[in-house]
This record gives C-alpha cells, structure tokens and sequence, in this order.
C-alpha cells in the first residue's frame, strides 16, 4: 500500500472513529466531558500516524486511555496502531477491548476479523466479519472480506451464494469481481467471464476486471483476445502488474517475444510467478 493509499485509509477510518464519538457525546456514553477528551487524543494520534510516528501515536492513544474514561475509538485505534507495527496479540487485545465497551462498534468488528484473517486463524476472522455485519447490515467492507475469507478457506459455493444474494440485494462492482474470482477457482471459466464482464458494465473503468478477463481468455486459449483485454487494464492502470502478467503470456503463445519479456520483466519485478513465459522463451532459443 502506498503512502497516499494509507493517508486516504486514514481519513475515511478517522471519519468513523470520530462520528461514533460525537454520537457517544451526544448519548452522553462517556461521563463528565471526557468523550471531548478522547476527541482530542484521537485528533492528536491521527497527526502522529500522518506523519508516520507510529510509536509517537501509541503513546497518545495509551495516554487518552489512562486520563480519560476509555471509548471504543481509543481502543480502535489504537488496535490498529499495534497492527501496524506487527503486534497481532495486542492488536487483537485492544480490538476486543473495543468490543467489550460497544458491543454495537462495528469498526473493531472489522479490524478484528482483519487481525484474525492476518494470524491465518480464518474461523475467527469470519465469525468477526459476520458480528460486524450484525452491528451494521450496511457494512460493505465487512461483506467483502467476509465472502474473500470463506474463499481463503476453501468455502467456495458458500462464498458464491453470499456473493449472489448481495448482489441480489443491490449490484456492485466490488461483489460482482469478486464473485468472479470464486468461480474462476471453481473452474466455472464461462459463468466467470460473465461475472467480469458484468463487473465492466457497473465500473468501465476496472482495471482489474480488464486484467481477470485477460487471465481467462488465456485459459481458453483466446490469445488474441486476452491480449485486448489486458491492454484495456494497462490504458487505466499502466502498473497494474496482473495485466502485465497475462499480456506477458498472450504475447509468447503469439509468438511476440520482445512483448512478452517486456512484460513478464514488470510482472515479475511486482511478485508475479511469470515462470510459464520463462518456459515459452526458453524453447524458443
């Protein structure tokens, strides 16, 4: 994740956190003014994260919890801190503490599901991704990770069928590409294409729905057209290393060696295996 990418994660996080406080206040959750003073820590600990002093935020967060009485957002964020610098157990701790105090903060929920998805414990990040869902039916994020963890965990018609009865409720290219994915696992190589395809008309401008539909029409054996399709990824996003991938591998099988290095090398720079392009140009010399 980049650096922008973090910063844009921070604000739209920073905007739950500090709603669900207001809305502490106004309930009058907190006593004597001190959901005010978590305000201020949070405020405080966002400038440190934004500025990339991790353990300078942690020590804020610890700070509001002692002085004022602890809220939610505190605890929430200070979980994320934690996970951040790669300490799950207390990740996880001060998630649950959140929890603990609003059983209702479907952000901890969330970050919970996160961490127990990160230690590969995949039960329990579904089991967090669903409480969140309870918290806040409309948690997008939440329904997301959950039908990829069902995925992760080998689940695949259940991650389907979540994925079709969201989608029945209201179509969006998030659940639509992913939905794709599953049943590109599952070997359902037409009904994906479908699923990608579908995905294009709600967001033209998926990247990654260009780049899917390049990596089918290679298993299909549809070069030609798998090579469209991937440069319709690369004309959005030119970086976008899975489309580089699957353009890498249309282009040996049509015999275009040079565009082929050429993009197995970016593929390969960004972690993608792009051995079978390897193989190709090998028997060529």
């Amino acid at each position: 994740m980049s650096r922008a990418q973090r910063r844009m994660g921070w604000c739209l996080m920073l905007g739950l956190v500090f709603v669900a406080a207001v809305g502490a206040a106004q309930t009058g959750r907190t006593r004597g003014g001190t959901a005010e003073a978590a305000s201020g820590y949070l405020r405080m600990a966002a400038t440190a994260l934004q500025a990339g002093e991790l353990v300078e935020a942690a020590t804020v967060l610890k700070d509001g919890l002692t002085r004022c009485d602890p809220t939610p957002e505190l605890w929430f964020m200070l979980a994320d801190v934690y996970r951040q610098q790669g300490q799950l157990a207390q990740a996880a701790e001060a998630a649950e503490n959140a929890v603990d105090l609003d059983i209702r903060f479907s952000p901890a929920h969330l970050l919970l599901g996160d961490i127990f998805r990160e230690q590969g414990w995949l039960q329990a990040a579904q089991d967090s991704y669903r409480a969140a869902l309870n918290a806040d039916p409309e948690a997008p994020a939440a329904r997301y990770r959950l039908i990829q963890c069902l995925a992760e965990s080998g689940q695949l018609k259940t991650a389907e069928q979540e994925c079709r009865a969201d989608l029945a409720r209201q179509e969006s290219p998030p659940i639509c590409l992913l939905l794709g994915d599953v049943l590109t696992r599952q070997q359902r190589l037409q009904e994906a294409l479908a699923a990608f395809d579908r995905t294009l008309v709600l967001d033209p401008r998926s990247a990654t729905a260009h780049a899917r539909r390049a990596g089918l029409l290679c298993q299909l054996g549809l070069y030609d057209e798998a090579a469209k399709a991937a440069r319709a990824a690369l004309a959005i996003d030119p970086d976008h290393a899975e489309a580089h991938g699957w353009l890498g591998l249309a282009s040996a099988h049509r015999q275009d060696y040079l565009g082929a290095y050429s993009h197995a090398v970016k593929a390969e720079q960004a972690g993608v295996d792009m051995s079978a392009v390897w193989s190709i140009l090998q028997r060529q010399n």
